[in-house]
């Protein structure tokens, strides 16, 4: 029940509260210009999701950790990167729908999977070996990874 409780308190929130409650041990960048913003939804080719635009106009990017091990979460990518990483490690090759948004700082990325319909999930991708069978379950949606900013896990113990 505490668990329904607490799906229902993340949604009712907006994603910058969201954001901001994490905030003691997330480490928020400053918000996004809309022309950057403008540029990123005009370059990237795919939609998307309105919790993560809404984010980066909270944070364009940002670090910190989540509880979800191995990884320490190193940080979300600035909007102004987007559109280049995602070529330069050549996600689009090496793992077709897939849409990478930030480092784990273990050799990982972060990556909305988008081969399904919105709200797609944040999985992690090696960096070495990439591809779309190597994808790991982090969170169910944006929001979700969002709630997961600045709480511990195992290996912050």
């Amino acid at each position: 029940m505490a668990q329904l409780s607490t799906l229902g308190v993340i949604r009712a929130m907006s994603i910058s509260e969201l954001a901001r409650a994490s905030v003691p041990t997330w480490t928020p960048a400053p918000p996004v210009s809309e022309s950057d913003l403008s540029a990123l939804i005009q370059t990237v080719g795919i939609e998307l999701p309105s919790d993560y635009l809404d984010f980066l106009r909270f944070s364009d990017g940002g670090f910190g950790s989540i509880p979800v091990d191995p990884w320490c979460f190193d940080s979300l990518w600035k909007a102004s990167e987007l559109v280049a990483f995602n070529r330069d490690y050549q996600i689009p090759i090496y793992c077709p729908g897939f849409f990478g948004i930030g480092s784990t700082g273990g050799g990982d990325m972060f990556a909305f999977d988008t081969r399904g319909q919105q709200a797609w999930p944040v999985v992690s991708i090696p960096c070495i070996g990439m591809e779309p069978a190597a994808a790991l379950p982090v969170a169910p949606d944006f929001r979700s990874f969002v709630a997961m900013f600045g709480q511990k896990g195992d290996h912050d113990t």
